[in-house]
């Protein structure tokens, strides 16, 4: 465990510390303040200064194909659901592809970087944000346990409750239990076979429709009008 009291970014500092070969696997490194923390599609994490937990964890999944890299994203998403539920957040779910939502809104974010070699899977770098404390939010939509649950959180008994969780189903992955831990995360996956309003942004058309799985890439598999498509992060806008 590598504790740092600031940095720009968990995930920055991995990648920095794996460039000069200093961090072994299963490395994690937390801090209190993030002063540009990263999210999905070149978005900010906002997390005020000791009040959340920002981590990341350093793997390696070598036995894992480049293929099959949307896996990490599974586990990690699984780990944070497992992890709310045990506190008592029963609503937590996942919002495809990487987000968790719980009660009032976004609670938190995963974003994964991968180091690739000869077409493998050589290094992970699994960032999370987890809103714990922090009760006044810029971002319109986002919770946090707290906020949830009424009273003051312990941010390490968390984060050893949350690690804990994924060691547990990153051994299920190496052992090469996709599919149970596919159908988990479909099974705690947001709106999964509900009519919903959807906004194809290749077509640039809304849809309604249903969730009905996630295919073996990890796109969004939408039946509309009697037919599926696929989709992934950057051609389809949830409407809420």
């Amino acid at each position: 465990m590598i504790k740092l009291p600031s940095c720009q970014s968990t995930n920055t500092m991995a990648s920095d510390l794996l460039a000069g070969n200093k961090l072994v696997h299963g490395t994690v490194i937390s801090t209190d303040k993030q002063t540009a923390g990263k999210g999905q599609r070149g978005n900010t994490w906002e997390s005020a200064p000791g009040q959340n937990l920002t981590f990341s964890v350093v793997v390696s999944p070598l036995f894992l194909p480049v293929s099959k890299q949307f896996e990490l994203t599974v586990i990690a998403s699984l780990a944070i659901v497992k992890t709310l539920h045990a506190l008592g957040l029963k609503s937590s779910r996942i919002k495809w592809p990487n987000d968790i939502f719980a009660g009032h809104g976004k609670i938190a974010g995963i974003l994964i970087e991968n180091i690739v070699r000869s077409n493998q899977l050589e290094w992970s770098i699994l960032g999370i944000g987890l809103n714990v404390n922090q009760v006044v939010f810029r971002t319109s939509g986002a919770t946090s346990v707290k906020l949830e649950l009424g009273h003051e959180q312990s941010l390490d008994q968390i984060l050893e409750l949350l690690l804990k969780s994924l060691n547990e189903y990153y051994s299920m992955l190496k052992s090469g239990r996709i599919q149970v831990l596919r159908d988990q995360y479909t099974h705690n996956l947001m709106w999964i076979n509900e009519r919903r309003d959807f906004l194809d942004t290749h077509q640039r058309r809304r849809i309604s429709g249903e969730i009905v799985r996630i295919n073996h890439e990890g796109k969004l598999v939408i039946r509309s009008d009697g037919k599926e498509s696929v989709y992934d992060n950057k051609q389809i806008v949830f409407i809420t």
